[in-house]
Formats: structure tokens, sequence, C-alpha cells
């Protein structure tokens, strides 16, 4: 584990660009244990600043520090660091174990100890019983978690995944996403970036928001959308007789209004996103009306750059 006295990672003031495209732009972060989202849309940076992080770019200007390391002064760091790629060759003919036993050889194990570390990570990572199956026949999922598997194999401090739940089904999400909360546990320090809020509130409630190469927001998420309850929240709901569902919205405190959307959904509109959602059960079984569902359509990173970018201008 790392030091308490030297965070995992040190990112001062570090800028990439790529000719006049700017892929960072004066980032500064201090992080270490547990795990952290890297949250922002597609081009927000993301994958530039893992590569920063691996050394596969070198800063335009700014240092990084992993355990208090320039890695472009000592490669030293990454024998404490697992990498997973957002996207990445695998070798199908090989069987999972093989895979990441190999690895773990070039770690410098023995074949006996490769391969009791082997079969404890894709055990960790929920794949023990299909580790002799060729990885030509996983699923995208199981691609997934064997490339996790992979970059523990030498139990590393750090571990950085690069869009880690990346087309996988809803089942391969769950897994890895606890696979991901069982390392913050441990103590790692993790990093994991994802342009999909919902996935990152499900694995981690301290956040890193980038937006255009810029730290937008860093912290708690739930602090962080609590500061946002001066905007306007939507809450869209489907019912058999929208107007008359808005009646019973009208006269309670949190909400300032409502409107009808498309047929059959009525938006009603709030600056306490909370309060709103504390009083919609009771205004509903009072309405007596059936509804077919009810949505945050705010509830989303897109919304939450908006407001943190309106803040910020």
């Amino acid at each position: 584990m790392s030091t308490k006295t030297t965070p995992a990672v040190v990112i001062d003031k570090c800028s990439k660009w790529y000719g006049q495209v700017i892929g960072i732009n004066e980032v500064s972060l201090a992080i270490d244990g547990g795990v952290t989202g890297i949250l922002g849309p597609n081009g927000a940076g993301k994958s530039t600043l893992f590569k920063l992080l691996m050394g596969r770019l070198k800063p335009s200007s700014g240092n990084v520090r992993l355990f208090g390391v320039d890695p472009w002064e000592s490669t030293s760091p990454y024998r404490r660091v697992g990498y997973v790629a957002e996207t990445e060759k695998l070798y199908d003919w090989m069987t999972g174990h093989d895979f990441v036993s190999t690895l773990a050889r070039l770690h410098g194990m023995t074949r006996e100890e490769a391969s009791d570390r082997a079969s404890h990570v894709l055990d960790f990572v929920g794949l023990a019983d299909v580790q002799n199956k060729e990885i030509g026949k996983y699923s995208k999922g199981m691609r997934q978690r064997v490339k996790i598997a992979h970059a523990l194999v030498h139990d590393p401090d750090l571990i950085i995944l690069d869009e880690p739940l990346h087309g996988c089904d809803p089942i391969a999400r769950t897994s890895i996403m606890s696979v991901i909360r069982d390392l913050g546990a441990q103590g790692k320090t993790v990093l994991v970036s994802s342009h999909i809020l919902d996935e990152i509130e499900r694995i981690t409630e301290q956040i890193v928001i980038l937006h255009n190469g810029r730290l937008l927001a860093l912290g708690n998420l739930h602090a962080i959308r609590d500061l946002l309850d001066k905007h306007p929240h939507r809450i869209l709901i489907r019912a058999e007789n929208p107007r008359k569902l808005a009646e019973y919205f009208v006269p309670e405190d949190p909400v300032y209004g409502v409107r009808f959307a498309e047929e059959g959904a009525l938006e009603v509109l709030t600056n306490d996103l909370s309060a709103a959602h504390d009083v919609l059960p009771r205004v509903i079984v009072d309405s007596g009306l059936k509804i077919t569902s009810i949505e945050n359509p705010d509830d989303n990173l897109e919304a939450l750059l908006g407001y943190l970018v309106g803040d910020a201008s």
C-alpha cells in the first residue's frame, strides 16, 4: 500500500497539447486510497490523463508523480501500477489462466507462483470457472474482467481502469463494479473513468470531472449535486391523466411549476429535487392515478456539466 505521506498520484499543473489541440490543460490533482471516478464526456481528456500517468505520453508542461517519483526519470513506480486500457488486443488463442500467468512470470514470479497468483486473481474477478477456456471464446464482459485480472496479478497499489464497463452487459457491469469496490475497500488507489454518471455513482462518491481538458470539479459527488439545487430540476411523470395529476402537484412547496410534455407526460419543476421526491409518493397515492414511469431528465452527466460550466462562466 502507498505511504500516508506520499500520495499515489500527484499531477501538478499538467498540460498536454497535440499540435493546436488541447488534451488536458493545467490540471492539478492529488489522489491516494480508495476509488476515484474520472468523469467526463468523450473527448474530455480522460484517456490523455491516464496515458500521462502511464508514461505513454509526456506532459507538454507540468509534471506527474507516482508514489513521489517522476516516471520519466525512473520507471520503478510502474512495478506498483496495474493498468487496463480502453481498447487493446488480447491473445485470443491463450486461455485466461495462461494469459494472466504469463504476465506474472514477466514480473519475476516462478512458474508455480505465477500459476497460483493467476488462479487467485481470476477467482477474484469471477472467472475461476472459465480460466482454462480460450479468451477468443469469452464474452465482452469476460474479456474486460480478464484484463482486470491481468492488471492485478502483481498485486499493484495503484490500479488505473479506462472505461472498464464500456460495451458490457448489465450482469458483467454489476460484477466489474463489485470488483472495483472491493479493490477500494482493500485500500488500493483505484482510478476508473466513465462518461456515464450512473456507472460512477454506483462505484464511488469520490469524483473528478473533466471537461474540454480542464478540471471542472472534484470531491464528493453528492456534495456537488447538493450545490446544484439552486438550479431548476425536472421530474418527468407519465400518467393516465397528467392534467389531473398536475392539480395535486401545484400546491406542494418544493414545486414551483408544472408543464405538459409529450402526450401522457407531466413535467414537475422544482429547485429542491430531494424534497420533491419526498412528497412524490404521497401526491401520487392521493391522486389515485395510474403512473407508468418516473424519470429525472436532468440526472445525468450532460446536465451536471451544463450546471457546472454555467457556474464557472
